[in-house]
């Protein structure tokens, strides 16, 4: 059961500024003498009468909703609301046990179609809680309009759930939310002012290099070179940890530590040499060093000048664990779980599987029952058992079907409370959260599990299964709603997942050598659209990736693509008009996959070494309801239209498509090759593309195309 309270706090009123309420005891918003007291109440007790799948009753006051349905919405008319100095506000208090996400704000003439604006999440509340948000800054058009302007609001898209409201006005905002904001715009300038660091650091031309950090058991060895121009008296070594930026000084625990370098008598190359006991704190993964010098004007300076960009320690692991079979366009299935056996896995011919692995609330700083200790550089950690022991079901049900397995690493939200883990500023707006690598402690325990995680699954122990690929989040370029961190510049929040990946690439790679990080995309490839500061354009996230790897040491990434169609309830992809076959293509669907296979056989996009980093489609599917034959149809024919794409495409290692079976939350798409689930038929009925599934890679292959054929003959891109 979650806590009753009665006060609230993190109420949105921008798209970047998160507003706490003062309240006094009875719940009542405190103003201040100069609030101005132009309010307007709002009377949602007829909304039944325009409402979609909303049942709606009214007593004492109270408007009760239950929603009916997975598109619930009902209508109202705003007063004429006239500019003014100060923001209206519109409030309410409200009581929701299960909490509302994905609330959706539509006005004006033929407010079915206008594009819908995000509102914030109502967060689980079993006491009377106040929920307010700005109209100028969410929905700019309603304010000095020169009539009443028609709303709809569309509460989520969950059946069975009960709201309650009370107290609806429309107010100017007061002054304390006016001092949130304020206080909200400063951060906004400090972040700009941090990606500008940021920026300035990628692209500097920096006068000292390090070429290689090596580690033999005892210390470290550092070899670089200082450009022809430049000339340094004395250098020294620093280390930076995960909690730093590298575009920022050190902090004062990292400039406590510094190694001194010798150059060379030509005054071109560096070396240094650092011992390193076990438990050194600089052998931490996601440690990186950076070259300083002391200047003569800044001989009286705490802060010395950088010289170099950081660099990443190269992991040369040793663990003895043989490598995962080779791939290529390889079959595989999303939400893998033991509710199948490696029987049925094995008889579809499933040779790569992802399953997700929920990182939060898996090591505890403290004994719990049933958690065993485990010990890291000296400290010790407790491993939650039980959910490890579920975990594993999953994972071996995909290894003993002889499939490779990714491992999707997500920490999901909620508006229970943030996880240690995750990040600072993410918000339950998104599903999942970034990791908090903000301070030293969140990382040891992002850190610790990793080190369950990659020990575990090592392979080492068949009991466990083996994960060889490791998702990092999800979705980062649609990062608002699958990998939240709040409101950041691409600059604040890619350096931030970068660190991630080094993290989870250190860790894994220590226990498996052939291990390796996959960024997680989007189909929306190129697209302009973006939301400001929370959403990012694929390709510009990959190039910045691909540039920061080699400023900064490159390591063995991939990419996990979801090359959707352009709608999700159209499985035509053949039909796609929003993609094009050149690198700016807005979208990047099965219709021009090609695209991306030619990106990543660039030069700039490979290894440092030259090798092809592979891609995975980790998460595709195709809508097609069951009980609509040409839906069916058209769903098994994309299964095999994808497959002749996916041979065009050396990079594809594999396509995990999503998923098994429908799922009845996910917004009313039935993308499964099964339909739902049921007491008679838990993995639900086959649909036609189950078997033509199954027969991809076999001899009924052709079989299969010459029935299905038709449906795509014509397509220009095929």
């Amino acid at each position: 059961m979650f806590r009753s309270f009665i006060l609230t706090s993190c109420l949105l009123i921008s798209p970047w500024v998160e507003l706490q309420c003062l309240a006094n005891e009875g719940g009542q918003v405190a103003e201040s003498s100069t609030t101005v007291r132009a309010t307007h109440h709002l009377d949602w007790s007829g909304a039944g009468d325009q409402a979609n799948q909303l049942r709606v009753s009214q007593h004492d006051g109270v408007v009760s909703f239950l929603t009916l349905g997975n598109d619930p919405f009902f209508r109202f008319e705003l007063p004429r609301l006239p500019a003014t100095e100060r923001d209206w506000m519109l409030e309410l208090d409200y009581f929701c046990p299960d909490g509302i996400r994905g609330i959706e704000w539509r006005s004006g003439r033929g407010i079915h179609r206008p594009a819908a604006t995000s509102l914030p999440s109502m967060p689980n509340a079993e006491g009377w809680t106040k929920y307010a948000f700005s109209l100028n800054e969410l929905a700019p058009g309603v304010i000095d309009s020169d009539t009443a302007v028609p709303v709809r609001i569309d509460l989520g898209s969950r059946s069975g759930i009960q709201l309650q409201v009370r107290g609806v006005v429309v107010r100017p905002m007061n002054d304390a939310e006016l001092r949130q904001r304020e206080e909200a715009a400063e951060r906004k300038l400090q972040k700009t002012a941090l990606a500008h660091r940021i920026n300035d650091y990628r692209l500097r031309r920096w006068p000292a290099k390090i070429d290689s950090i090596d580690f033999d058991g005892e210390r470290i060895q550092v070899a670089g070179t200082l450009s022809p121009s430049t000339v340094v008296r004395s250098a020294f070594l620093i280390a930076r940890h995960p909690d730093s930026v590298s575009a920022d000084p050190p902090t004062t625990g990292e400039l406590s530590q510094r190694w001194p370098v010798t150059i060379d008598q030509e005054g071109r190359r560096l070396t240094a040499r650092i011992d390193s006991p076990v438990g050194a704190s600089w052998l931490d993964a996601g440690v990186r060093f950076q070259l300083f010098q002391q200047t003569d004007d800044a001989a009286t300076s705490t802060r010395p000048t950088p010289i170099s960009a950081a660099r990443y320690r190269d992991l040369n692991p040793d663990a003895d664990v043989p490598p995962a079979k080779t791939l290529s366009a390889a079959k595989g299935l999303t939400c893998i779980t033991s509710r199948f056996s490696p029987d049925q896995l094995r008889a579809l011919g499933i040779q790569h599987a992802s399953v997700n692995i929920v990182v939060s609330g898996l090591v505890s700083e403290t004994a719990r029952p049933g958690w065993e200790p485990f010990e890291i550089n000296g400290r010790t950690w407790w491993s939650n058992q039980p959910r490890l022991r579920q975990q594993d079901r999953d994972i071996r049900t995909a290894t003993d079907a002889g499939a490779v397995v990714a491992g999707i690493l997500l920490i999901p939200t909620s508006s229970r409370g943030r996880s240690p883990i995750a990040h600072p500023e993410s918000t339950d707006a998104g599903t999942y959260a970034m990791p908090n690598l903000t301070d030293r402690q969140a990382v040891a325990r992002y850190c610790a599990a990793l080190h369950v995680l990659g020990q575990r699954y090592s392979g080492n122990d068949s009991a466990h299964g083996r994960v060889d690929h490791w998702i990092v989040h999800n979705e980062v370029d649609y990062g608002w709603q699958w990998t939240n961190m709040g409101e950041q510049p691409i600059e604040v929040f890619l350096d931030h997942y970068v660190r991630s990946m080094r993290l989870v690439d250190a860790v894994t790679r220590s226990f498996n050598p052939h291990a390796r990080a996959f960024i997680s995309l989007t189909h929306r490839w190129n697209t302009t659209d973006n939301q400001h500061w929370r959403t990012y354009a694929p390709k510009e996230l990959l190039e910045r990736l691909i540039h920061d790897s080699r400023l900064e040491g490159d390591f063995p990434w991939g990419v996990a693509y979801h090359p959707y169609p352009q709608s999700l309830w159209k499985a035509d992809f053949w039909n796609d008009t929003q993609v094009s076959d050149d690198l700016e293509t807005r979208l990047i669907t099965i219709k021009n996959l090609q695209v991306l296979d030619r990106f990543m056989h660039l030069p700039s996009s490979r290894t440092v070494d030259g090798r092809l980093r592979p891609v995975i489609c980790s998460e595709q599917g195709f809508h097609a309801d069951e009980d609509d034959p040409k839906q069916l149809r058209t769903q098994a024919a994309a299964l095999l239209l994808t497959w002749k794409k996916l041979r065009q495409c050396p990079s594809i290692i594999a396509f995990d498509y999503h998923r098994p079976s429908d799922h009845p939350n996910e917004g009313g798409l039935r993308l499964g090759l099964r339909g739902l689930p049921s007491q008679t038929n838990p993995l639900g009925a086959e649909k036609p593309a189950w078997d033509v599934f199954s027969a991809i890679g076999t001899d009924r292959e052709a079989e299969m195309i010459r029935r299905y054929q038709s449906e795509w003959e014509g397509d220009v891109g095929e």
